[in-house]
């Protein structure tokens, strides 16, 4: 299952405003993960875990504290350093799909083509998400399950270390949750992909191999999982 370290939060503290205004979104947060595990940072709304997903992503910085991925340490990088490292580290899946609606599955897959060189072949991609036959389907001609699949074979195109997901069932009924979650666990055991999901979904919690559960900006509590349900043996 694990790997060598790949993700390391060491003291993380992370400040909005100033003064009176001041908010700690991230307070001293420790915590590791390996190399093809799927975790899942649990916490409800405000309990600091997208300040997490973000700071891991390099869409933020923290105030304080070390923020290492894959060996690098993401929060001394600058603007540019950042821009390389989401490029070719990381694979975000949005809860929203995020897909252009003018383009098709196919080319909305393509387009990282624009981002880093060595890409994926989005027809295998959308293959290996049950998406080939709706390759030249827009947006507004697929189920909001078809839209998620589409942006989780997006994600994949850079061939990215580490996949973040930001609530990626949130919108989704629990049948075509079940088949998304499926389509993430089945790439860290075969991939060896580092898949990173937050949510306020206890359920999904139990499909992981480690969760981190937050409150009040806060670690409350690491579990490793060292046998993790099968995504559709979950009552959903």
């Amino acid at each position: 299952m694990a790997g060598k370290t790949i993700v390391e939060f060491k003291n993380v503290v992370k400040i909005y405003g100033l003064g009176d205004g001041e908010q700690i979104a991230a307070n001293h947060v420790n915590f590791t993960i390996d190399e093809g595990e799927f975790v899942v940072i649990l916490g409800q709304s405000g309990a600091g875990k997208s300040t997490v997903l973000n700071m891991l992503g390099g869409m933020d910085t923290p105030t304080s504290g070390t923020v290492t991925i894959d060996g690098m340490e993401v929060s001394k990088m600058n603007d540019n350093e950042l821009s390389d490292y989401r490029a070719k580290t990381i694979g975000f899946i949005f809860q929203f799909y995020n897909l252009l609606p003018s383009l098709t599955a196919y080319e909305n897959v393509a387009l990282t083509k624009n981002i880093v060189k060595d890409t994926l072949d989005p027809l295998e991609l959308l293959r290996s998400v049950g998406l080939e036959e709706h390759k030249d389907k827009f947006p507004s001609q697929m189920s909001g399950g078809e839209q998620q699949r589409v942006s989780i074979a997006r994600a994949l195109a850079k061939n990215p270390k580490i996949v973040l997901g930001d609530e990626p069932t949130g919108a989704l009924d629990s049948k075509t949750g079940v088949i998304v979650l499926e389509l993430l666990q089945k790439m860290c055991k075969e991939q060896k992909k580092t898949v990173i999901l937050v949510t306020h979904n206890a359920d999904i919690a139990q499909c992981a191999d480690k969760v981190i559960r937050m409150k009040n900006a806060k670690i409350k509590e690491i579990k490793i999982n060292d046998n993790p349900v099968p995504v559709k043996e979950v009552a959903w």
